[in-house]
Order: C-alpha cells, then sequence, then structure tokens
C-alpha cells in the first residue's frame, strides 16, 4: 500500500513522549515542591529588619526610659515640695506607759493634735479619718491613728480613756497625753499651732483652744509624707493617702531590688532625715505592724 510518512511520523511523537507519571516522578525526585505563600511570607517576615522580638524588646526599652524618667521627676517633686517636719517625742498612753515616736516605727501613722473638749471640729475630724482608715483597711492599707492632746492639763489618761472607749473612733486609735512640755515638744516637731490658757482658765476649767487642724501621715520609717486639712473630704484624703502609700512602697521595692547605682539613677540618693548624718538602712517592715494596746474604757460617758 501507499507509505503514509505523516502517520508514522505521529506514531514516532508518541512512542518518544514520557508519560505524565514519569515526569511527577521525576520533579519529585530532583528536590522539595515549591514554597507555598505563607510559607514565603514567614520567611520574609523573619529576615525583615523589624520582627515581633525586636518591636517588643523596642516597646520595653521605651517603657524602662518612661518608668525612669518618671520616678526620678516623682522624687525631685516630693523632695522639693516636702516641709521639714517631724522630729522624737515622748508621751504617755492611758495606761500611764511611755510612748515613743520610735516605738511606732515600723507601720505607717496618722498624727492627730487636738483635744477632747473641743465641741465641734475635733470630733468631725475624726469622724473623717475614722472613715478614711475604714477604706484604707479594706484595701489592706493598714494605718495606726494616734491622738495627741494639746490639752494636757483636762486631758489626763483616765479622761482620754474614757472619751476613746466609748467606740465612737476608729477602734486602732493610740491617744496620748504628758506634760505640757512634752506635747508642746511634739507640737513643735509638726509646727502645731495651739493656744496656752491663762492660768486662771486652767483653774475654772471651762475654757476652749484655738488650734491648727491638719493631720500628718508619716512613713514605717518614721518619716513625714504628707499632711491633710479640714478642706479635703474623705474621698479625697483617702485617694490621696493610697496613692502616697503605693508610691512609697513602690520605690521601696525598687530600691530593695534594683543594684544601688540605678535605683539612685532612677530615684535619687535615699534621703538623709532632719538630724541624722547619713541615710538610713531599708529593714523589711516587721510582718505585723507594732501595736500599743488601748485597755477597754470604763464606759464612763464623755462630759
Amino acid at each position: 500500500g501507499t507509505f503514509d510518512v505523516g502517520m508514522l511520523r505521529a506514531r514516532s511523537l508518541r512512542l518518544c513522549r514520557p508519560p505524565l507519571a514519569a515526569f511527577r516522578l521525576l520533579s519529585s525526585a530532583a528536590g522539595p515542591s515549591a514554597p507555598s505563600p505563607s510559607a514565603s511570607a514567614a520567611r520574609r517576615a523573619m529576615r525583615s529588619p523589624v520582627t515581633w522580638l525586636s518591636a517588643a524588646a523596642t516597646l520595653g526599652v521605651l517603657y524602662a526610659g518612661y518608668e525612669w524618667q518618671y520616678q526620678r521627676q516623682l522624687h525631685r517633686q516630693r523632695a522639693a515640695g516636702r516641709p521639714d517636719l517631724g522630729g522624737p517625742w515622748s508621751l504617755v498612753g492611758v495606761d500611764g506607759q511611755r510612748v515613743t515616736s520610735e516605738q511606732l516605727q515600723g507601720q505607717w501613722v496618722l498624727l492627730y493634735f487636738g483635744f477632747t473638749k473641743c465641741p465641734d471640729i475635733c470630733p468631725q475630724e475624726m469622724d473623717k479619718l475614722t472613715a478614711v482608715l475604714r477604706s484604707l483597711d479594706g484595701k489592706g492599707q493598714r494605718v495606726l491613728p494616734v491622738f495627741i492632746t494639746i490639752d494636757p492639763a483636762r486631758d489626763d489618761a483616765p479622761r482620754l480613756k474614757a472619751y476613746f472607749g466609748e467606740g465612737e473612733f476608729h477602734e486602732r486609735f493610740l491617744p496620748l497625753t504628758g506634760s505640757f512640755e512634752e506635747v508642746r515638744r511634739a507640737c513643735r516637731a509638726y509646727r502645731v499651732y495651739f493656744t496656752k490658757p491663762t492660768a486662771d482658765e486652767i483653774r475654772a476649767g471651762d475654757y476652749l483652744i484655738d488650734h491648727s487642724i491638719i493631720s500628718y501621715l508619716l512613713s514605717p520609717e518614721g518619716h513625714f509624707i504628707e499632711y491633710f486639712g479640714k478642706s479635703l473630704s474623705a474621698a479625697e484624703a483617702e485617694s490621696k493617702m493610697t496613692t502616697l502609700i503605693t508610691e512609697w512602697e513602690r520605690e521601696r521595692y525598687l530600691r530593695a531590688t534594683l543594684p544601688q547605682w540605678v535605683a539612685e539613677a532612677m530615684l535619687g540618693p535615699v534621703e538623709v532625715p532632719k538630724g541624722r548624718t547619713e541615710a538610713p538602712k531599708l529593714p523589711p517592715i516587721p510582718a505585723k505592724p507594732v501595736e500599743i494596746a488601748l485597755p477597754p474604757a470604763p464606759g464612763k460617758a464623755r462630759a
């Protein structure tokens, strides 16, 4: 028959073309398949100069720098605006035992100067302080309230015991009295103003005393932190005390955990209290605050 060249060429091409399975087998043997788009994106991200790790490190450095500057500024403001108040004193409790300022260290202390014959201002202020202290108790910020009389001629130990034993004010109130000179020394340490009654007034026993209406917050180291006047509401005083206590404890933690040069660069050197030549050490605060027990009252009504 007739020789068909075209048919012979087509058969030759079919015989020479490898099957599709052979191509797949050869491609798999030659190497791994092309990466998926998601894998390629991940590799590009890791090769990028900005990774999640570097971003986190950058944020950490920025926050540390901010905290550094914030603490330095806070320390400067406190040091510049704090009056030079405080000093040692020694008075007498309602049980007749001597109580000194050093004995109260190891806990937060709130000093108030007043007298039991005060008709309205002192009771109102102590009612306000009682509300503040109960709010702080609920937050776990325990503060010891201390009442120092400015009228030792009438506010002797039995009267103070009866006055605070009625339960109108916070149960932790520690009332203190003493001689006129001892009371005046404590008042001078905190610049408390009060008028001295005349001899005739003392003999008559019926007089009022004009005095400054301020309470003073002391740190567990016995240092003056802040004062609170009559104009502050209970909520304002409580908020301010909470902030001061939190910031003081934060600074104490940083000083105890950071190297000394880092702590001083961030917070400044430890302040040297009045009457000392070197900065105090930072002993741990006792787990249980120092307490001076208030003996039970005999139930005598307040005059």
